[in-house]
C-alpha cells in the first residue's frame, strides 16, 4: 500500500510542477518589457494621442507584457538625440518627421517634397499603400531602425514674426526647416533661407532674432503659443507633415515573435484611429490661433499658383543625381497619383 501511495504522490507532484511552469511563462507573471516612447511635441497633440492609442492597444492585446512610458516635448533629448537613442537601443520608440531621418538615409526625405499630396488623408493613404510600404518602411533596418507605423498629421504652414502677404515677401527671410537638403532648396526657390534646427531650439532663436520664423504646422504653433512671438501664419498648401513611427531594431528583434506581431498590429490600429482625429483637430487649431491673437494669411490665387509652380520640380531636381533616392521619389509620386481621390 505504501508503494501505491508513493507513486500517487509522485504523480501529483509532477502535475503540480507542470502547472506551475505553465503559469511561470504567462505575461501576467513575467516582468513587463519597458517601452519608452519619445516625441518632440506637447501632450495635447496628435503625436501624444497616437502614443496613447498604442499604449491602450498594447495593454488590451497583451496585458502585462509592456510597460509603456510616453515622453513628450523632447524629454528624452532633442530630435537628433532621440533618433540616435533609437538606433543604439537606449530608447525603444520615437515618433518623428521623416526629414530628420535624412541623415540616416536620404530616401526618408522624399515624403517632404512639395506638390505631392492633396491633404492629410491622401498622404496617409500613400504612406500605408502596400507598394510604397514594402520599399520605404524597411529603409532604416540596417541602421538600427524598425518602422512600425506612418501617419500624416497636418499641412505645412509658415509662422512669421513680421507680416507676409505675398509670395515676394519670402525674399530675405530666414526660416527654420526640418533638416533635409530638399527643405533648404524649397525655401531657396522663393528667395528665403532654410536653417535646419531641432524644434526645441526654435523659440529661443526667434526671440534672439536669429531666424524670422518656422516652417512647421499648427500642431506646433498652437501648443507652443507662437502667437506671442511669430503671430503671422501663412497657410502654405504645398506639402503635408507626416510622421515615422520608429522602434529600435535591436530592441524589436529581442521581443518574442508574438509580441513583435502585437506591436506592429497595434501601431497599425493607432495609425487608423489618429487620422480622423488629426483632420478634426486642424480646424480647431486654426480657430484657436485666431482667437488667441494669431493671424492667418493666405496668398492670392495667382501667388499660390506661382508658389506651386516654383516648387513642383524640387524633388526631381534635387534627386536627379541620386538614383536610389530618385527611384523612391518616383515611386511615391506614382502611388500618390493612384491613391488620389477620384
Amino acid at each position: 500500500m505504501s508503494i501505491i501511495r508513493s507513486r500517487g504522490t509522485a504523480k501529483s507532484v509532477a502535475i503540480s510542477i507542470a502547472v506551475a511552469a505553465a503559469f511561470a511563462v504567462t505575461p501576467v507573471s513575467a516582468k513587463p518589457i519597458t517601452l519608452k516612447l519619445g516625441h518632440p511635441l506637447p501632450p495635447k497633440t496628435g503625436l501624444q494621442v497616437w502614443a496613447n492609442f498604442l499604449k491602450a492597444g498594447l495593454e488590451k492585446a497583451a496585458p502585462g507584457a509592456f510597460d509603456v512610458k510616453i515622453f513628450p516635448t523632447s524629454q528624452l533629448g532633442a530630435i537628433p538625440r532621440m533618433i540616435e537613442g533609437a538606433q543604439l537601443g537606449t530608447i525603444e520608440m520615437v515618433t518623428i518627421p521623416p526629414a530628420f531621418f535624412s541623415g540616416v538615409d536620404q530616401r526618408y526625405g522624399v515624403v517632404t517634397a512639395p506638390g505631392i499630396f492633396d491633404g492629410i488623408a491622401h498622404g496617409q493613404r500613400t504612406m500605408n499603400d502596400p507598394e510604397f510600404k514594402k520599399v520605404y518602411w524597411p529603409i532604416g533596418e540596417r541602421k538600427g531602425l524598425k518602422q512600425v507605423g506612418m501617419t500624416c498629421e497636418a499641412p505645412t504652414d509658415y509662422a512669421f514674426v513680421e507680416k507676409i502677404t505675398k509670395l515676394s515677401d519670402f525674399k530675405g527671410r530666414k526660416l527654420r526647416v526640418f533638416g533635409s537638403k530638399l527643405e533648404i532648396e524649397t525655401l531657396r526657390r522663393v528667395g528665403a533661407t532654410g536653417v535646419p534646427m531641432p524644434l526645441s531650439e526654435v523659440i529661443p532663436a526667434i526671440q534672439r532674432k536669429v531666424i524670422d520664423g518656422n516652417k512647421a504646422g499648427m500642431p506646433v504653433f498652437v501648443p507652443f503659443k507662437y502667437q506671442t512671438i511669430a503671430k503671422y501664419v501663412l497657410k502654405g498648401k504645398q506639402s503635408i507633415i507626416c510622421i515615422n513611427k520608429m522602434a529600435s531594431k535591436s530592441w524589436f528583434d529581442g521581443l518574442p515573435s508574438n509580441l513583435q506581431k502585437t506591436l506592429v498590429a497595434e501601431a497599425g490600429k493607432a495609425d487608423k484611429k489618429i487620422l480622423g482625429w488629426n483632420i478634426a483637430i486642424m480646424k480647431k487649431f486654426y480657430a484657436i490661433w485666431q482667437k488667441t491673437g494669431g493671424v492667418l494669411v493666405e496668398f492670392s490665387d495667382a501667388d499660390n499658383a506661382e508658389f506651386r509652380r516654383r516648387l513642383s520640380t524640387v524633388g526631381d531636381d534635387m534627386y536627379k543625381n541620386l538614383p536610389k533616392v530618385l527611384a523612391m521619389y518616383k515611386l511615391m509620386k506614382s502611388v500618390a497619383d493612384r491613391r488620389r481621390a477620384k
